[in-house]
Parts: C-alpha cells; structure tokens; sequence
C-alpha cells in the first residue's frame, strides 16, 4: 500500500509540475512578451516568478522523493522506471541552478533588469523561456 500512496504521490506532483511548466512557456511567457512596457514585464516576472518558483520546486522534490520512495518499497520488476522518474526530476534540479538560476537572479534583482534597456529585458525573458522550456520537456 505505501508502494502504490508513493507512486500516486509522484505522478500527481509530476503531472501537475509538467502541466504548470508547459502553461508558463505556452501562456505566461507569451502574455508577459506582449505587454507594453519593458518596465511592466519585469514587474511581472518579479510578481509571479516567486511563487512558480516556491510550487515547482515544491512539487519536483515531491515527486523525485516519492518516486524514490515507491522504486525502494515496490517489489515489481520493473520498480526500475521508478528510480528512471526520480533521477529526471533531480535533472530539473540541476538544470534549474546551472541554467535558469543566474537568469532568475539577474530578472529579480530589483530595478536592474529595468535600467538595461528594452532589448536586455526582451532576449533575457526569451532566454529564459527557452531554458524553462528544456525542463519543462
């Protein structure tokens, strides 16, 4: 039984953190892109990104525990796939604080972003939205 609550668990968490990283590339990105003032989308990317970044996180380690946590209890041939779902999410991990995290920094850091100028603001979103993106796949 606590195999199966693991496995639940992780699939939930996984389902919900891709579902929520493919509305940020495919909707938040494109709306925030469109607005119109640079000024506004840093105001937005430093309004929302704190909160995404407090429920993906959330819901990625859920998941790589969980996931973990069912391969250990399951006793199925193939609990490998289990262990396989868990390392994915640490992947997203890793990429988070290599790739986006030096982005993230440098879009949070207050009116920054703000005095770089239009085309800084515009291809640092963009660069991030592509980042996001490899994790979200």
């Amino acid at each position: 039984a606590a195999s199966l609550c693991a496995k639940i668990a992780s699939t939930l968490a996984t389902n919900t953190l891709f579902g929520a990283s493919l509305y940020i590339n495919l909707v938040d990105t494109p709306a925030r892109l469109s607005l119109s003032s640079t000024s506004t989308m840093v105001d937005y990317f430093q309004a929302a990104f704190p909160r995404a970044e407090t429920m993906q996180s959330r819901l990625a380690g859920i998941s790589s525990l969980s996931a973990a946590i069912g391969w250990y209890l399951d006793t199925d041939e193939n609990k490998k796939l289990l262990l396989s779902a868990s390392v994915c999410m640490l992947f997203n991990l890793t990429w988070t604080k290599i790739t986006l995290k030096p982005i993230n920094h440098q879009l949070m850091d207050g009116n920054y972003p703000k005095q770089k100028g239009d085309t800084w603001v515009t291809d640092n979103l963009r660069r991030w939205d592509r980042a996001h993106f490899v994790r979200t796949m």
